[in-house]
C-alpha cells in the first residue's frame, strides 16, 4: 500500500495565529464531532460523506487541541529520562530533550502540533458499534490512501517504519489550494464562502 504524504502548507489565514490559540471564528465542528480549521472541516465533511457512500463510518479520536491540551498530552507521553523505548522518539521542549515513554504514541511538541492549527484529525473506524484502529481494516486504509488526497488530507509521513508514522493521523496539508476539486467539493466551498 502506498501511503500519501506531502509537506504541510499552512493556509495564509493561519500565518499569524498562535498554535493552540485559534479564535473561534476559524474553527468549525466536523460532521463526526470535534473541531478543525473551517476550510479543513469543509473538505473533511465532503470526504466523510464519500466514505459513507463506500460503507465506511469514520470516527474522530482527536481533533483541534488548544495549547493546554497539547501540554497535558505531552507531559503524559514524554519524559526527560530515556525509558528504552524502541524506536526512540525525542522532542525538544523548553531547551531540553524529552523521550517518548514505552507504550505511548508520539504527539507534537506543545505549540508545534498540527492539531494546534486545526489541520489534523485522528481517525478510527466504527465496526459493529465499536471504534477500532483505521489500520485494522486494510480496505478502509486503502480507501483513505486512495481518496483522502482528493480532499487535501495526507499522512504526516509515508514510511510505516518511520517512528513518526501514524496511520490514524490525517492532516489537511494543501494550504489555500483546493484539492483536486470535484463538482460537489466546488459547490460545497462556494456555498461555505457565501455563508450557507
Amino acid at each position: 500500500m502506498k501511503y500519501p504524504s506531502i509537506k504541510l502548507v499552512l493556509p495564509k489565514e493561519l500565518a499569524k495565529v498562535q498554535n493552540g490559540k485559534l479564535p473561534a471564528n476559524l474553527l468549525k465542528k466536523t460532521a463526526i464531532g470535534g473541531r478543525m480549521y473551517h476550510w479543513a472541516t469543509f473538505a473533511f465533511d465532503i470526504m466523510n460523506a464519500e466514505a459513507k457512500k463506500a460503507g465506511i463510518e469514520l470516527a474522530n479520536i482527536g481533533d483541534y487541541r488548544p495549547y493546554e491540551g497539547q501540554l497535558s498530552m505531552f507531559m503524559d507521553r514524554y519524559s526527560q529520562t530515556d525509558t528504552g523505548r524502541k524506536p526512540t522518539v525525542t522532542r525538544k521542549f523548553e531547551g531540553k530533550t524529552w523521550f517518548l515513554k514505552k507504550g505511548k504514541s508520539p504527539s507534537g511538541t506543545p505549540g508545534f502540533s498540527n492539531h494546534g492549527m486545526g489541520l489534523a484529525i485522528d481517525l478510527g473506524v466504527k465496526k459493529k458499534g465499536k471504534v477500532v484502529s483505521l489500520a485494522s481494516d486494510p480496505k478502509v486504509m486503502q480507501w483513505m490512501c486512495d481518496n483522502a488526497p482528493k480532499y487535501g488530507f495526507y499522512l504526516q509521513v509515508s514510511d510505516p517504519k518511520n517512528p513518526e508514522f501514524e496511520a490514524w493521523h490525517w492532516q489537511y496539508a494543501v494550504g489555500d489550494s483546493l484539492p483536486q476539486p470535484s463538482k460537489d467539493l466546488l459547490a460545497y466551498f462556494a456555498a461555505a464562502k457565501k455563508g450557507k
